[in-house]
């Protein structure tokens, strides 16, 4: 047993620690704790012989002063990198250490290298939404299904479920090639004998998608390719439309050339009143499907929906990374609010308007996922730092006096083209109940064809603005309900 040590963790980590060290018949001494994150009023208890050193970010000057036998570090696993972080420089400066689990770690069989599950249901506070199975199979079972953007959250787990059903064929198509073939992967991982094909494609490349499609002759088709970061629109206008318009206008006049039967656009609420590119964009594209839904034999769709938890860049991965990093979490504004659901819920209901999509649908109608009320930002991160065992303290707020683990919120401000709030319809008078509880529909009137005309020619890579400032407001002079953000 090494004969002096230093406790590295949270002060309630770091004094559970002390009391499992006072059971060992020859404990180490504790030269004093180094804390992961500064926390007002924490000291070691009373009756601990124990000083705070200083912070983690002291860590070299501490050892070169202290000079420790070991190092002891006790962090909940869901800090896994700040603690491999730590590791790395302890090692660094030849100080061998141990890692000792929390208490509710070693309860829930959680490692260091490991993430903590999270109960997406209880973060959301309502019941999860469930699909009909039987109507989703008498679409897709037997019949060759095409997904673009299928390397990306939604579309990796639209395929995963759509390979359930027994599709015909499964055709997985994305321009990114490590997310490409990790669904492909994964697909052929669960279900090896089903028939399906990566394609390594750009959907905005029409002739390219063309050809694809008179290939594999797609039945039904999910359009999920497109960008959605609302802040990097605002700074690249021109792939927004390239991606967000021009890509659905490849595949939808595909869906036409090749005699799809159902096409289904993914949609987002940031195209209702939109006040960013990003929404404005998938506006327009809602618009020209709208209008190709006119004049074609293929029956085409919107499904919209708002935010989708645990996707590439949601607020679960950035406030995960938060967290293992030792904190703060950030939210943009403390108003804010969000209509929510988990990446299942969204795929699954995507697929379920496929199965709405009828006869009568003749008008492109917009299926909108009941997402329950809008949530707080705030209230999400509360609920997400409670879950994993520390104490979420806003500025201003008293620290707690138990000695738990505070993990601090801190509010940085609206990003550019975000709203405080957003909407999933124009209009509630014009929504109408489907055959899913869960599903009603926005009823739409056709857009004028010298809207669509204008932009498309106003648009198009040989014509538009260079500029993306003028370009930017080419797009929102072309999408009427345009709303500039509000300054939070």
């Amino acid at each position: 047993m090494s004969r002096t040590a230093i406790l590295i963790g949270l002060p309630h980590t770091l004094e559970r620690l002390e009391r499992q060290l006072d059971l060992l018949p020859r404990r180490p001494l504790t030269i004093g704790w180094v804390l992961t994150a500064p926390e007002e009023g924490s000291a070691p208890p009373p009756d601990t012989p124990s000083s705070i050193l200083g912070h983690i970010d002291e860590l070299e000057s501490i050892i070169a002063r202290r000079r420790p036998d070991t190092a002891l570090i006790s962090l909940p696993a869901v800090m896994n990198d700040l603690i491999t972080q730590i590791r790395t420089r302890l090692r660094r400066l030849g100080v061998p250490d141990r890692f000792m689990p929390t208490l509710e770690d070693q309860l829930a069989g959680i490692g260091p290298r490991t993430h903590l599950d999270i109960d997406l249901a209880a973060l959301l506070d309502r019941r999860p939404r469930t699909i009909d199975e039987e109507a989703v199979r008498s679409v897709i079972a037997g019949r060759r299904v095409l997904i673009t953007g299928a390397g990306g959250s939604i579309g990796s787990e639209l395929a995963r479920i759509v390979a359930r059903f027994r599709p015909q064929h499964l055709i997985l198509m994305d321009r990114a090639e490590n997310a490409l073939f990790e669904i492909d992967r994964q697909i052929a991982r669960h279900d090896p004998k089903l028939p399906r094909k990566a394609l390594l494609h750009d959907v905005v490349d029409y002739e390219g998608t063309l050809r694809h499609c008179r290939t594999f002759r797609p039945q039904i088709i999910f359009h999920a390719a497109a960008h959605k970061h609302v802040p990097m629109m605002e700074d690249h206008p021109s792939l927004a439309v390239d991606n967000n318009l021009f890509g659905t206008k490849s595949i939808a006049d595909v869906a036409d050339a090749v005699g799809a039967e159902r096409f289904v656009m993914i949609s987002t609420d940031k195209a209702v009143n939109p006040s960013s590119i990003m929404g404005a964009t998938k506006r327009l594209a809602e618009l020209y499907v709208q209008s190709i839904n006119q004049r074609s034999e293929t029956a085409y769709s919107m499904v919209r929906f708002g935010n989708v938890l645990g996707s590439s860049g949601s607020a679960l991965e950035i406030w995960s990374r938060q967290i293992a990093d030792g904190g703060p979490i950030t939210v943009t504004d403390e108003a804010m609010t969000r209509y929510f659901m988990t990446i299942n819920e969204a795929a699954a209901l995507v697929i379920q308007s496929a199965a709405l999509v009828d006869g009568s649908a003749s008008s492109g109608e917009v299926f909108l996922l009941d997402m329950g009320e809008p949530i707080r930002i705030v209230d999400m991160a509360r609920r997400f730092i409670a879950m994993h065992g520390l104490v979420p303290r806003l500025e201003g707020e008293a620290p707690p006096t138990d000695g738990a683990g505070v993990m601090p919120i801190v509010f940085t401000g609206s990003r550019p083209g975000e709203k405080l709030h957003e909407e999933l319809a124009f209009d509630a008078e014009c929504m109408q109940p489907t055959r899913h509880a869960d599903i009603n529909i926005w009823m739409l009137p056709a857009p004028d064809n010298g809207l669509i005309k204008d932009i498309l020619c106003t648009l198009s890579p040989e014509v538009r603005a260079p500029d993306p400032d003028v370009l930017a407001e080419q797009i929102r002079r072309l999408v009427e309900e345009t709303r500039r953000p509000v300054a939070a």
